[in-house]
């Protein structure tokens, strides 16, 4: 059994230019809990514990699900939850691309319902999470220059079901699922 969350996987130049725009103004938060560059991601739903033969059913519903063509995102701003003037996470919002990852998060959500298994649903913001906070801290300067220096694009041509078994770093990937090339 382990922890089990669904999501968008970034390519690793693009989460060079990623770190790129945003360690300046991490460099303030050094002692926080900065997610390490090789498990950023864009979460469609976290799962939580599964036992196997739901784990293996979810892989199945996953595999033979027509999940669309393969497209391109960016991420352009920072974000906080659950605001810049007390955040407990920082993270990088999606702008091109979003309403796409959004559908996809409503019907994978969809399916997890028809098939009993439960998952964070809280409203569903697209992003990548970059720090999650020890503390609530005031982060408006972030908030003040949200903008990142230049828009960072990157393709969306494939979901994961990812293990995030506690100081598993990258997190484990149990299924590679790839959406359909449009070429």
């Amino acid at each position: 059994m382990g922890r089990y969350f669904i999501g968008i996987p970034l390519p690793k130049e693009t989460r060079k230019k990623l770190k790129i725009q945003s360690w300046p103004g991490l460099s303030r938060y050094k002692d926080e809990k900065l997610v390490p560059q090789n498990n950023w991601h864009i979460t469609l739903a976290f799962i939580g514990h599964l036992e196997d033969d739901q784990r293996d059913a979810l892989i199945e519903l996953l595999k033979v699900y027509q999940w669309g063509d393969a497209f391109k995102a960016s991420a352009r701003h920072f974000g906080a939850f659950p605001t810049f003037e007390q955040t407990k996470v920082l993270w990088m919002g999606i702008s091109k691309g979003r309403d796409k990852i959004e559908k996809m998060a409503l019907e994978l959500r969809q399916r997890l319902d028809e098939m009993g298994i439960t998952y964070d649903n809280k409203p569903f913001i697209p992003h990548i999470t970059i720090a999650r906070l020890r503390s609530p801290k005031n982060c408006s300067r972030l908030a003040d220059n949200g903008k990142m220096k230049q828009e960072v694009s990157f393709p969306v041509n494939e979901i994961i079901l990812y293990n995030s078994e506690k100081e598993k770093h990258p997190y484990g990937i149990e299924a590679q699922i790839p959406l359909t090339s449009n070429h």
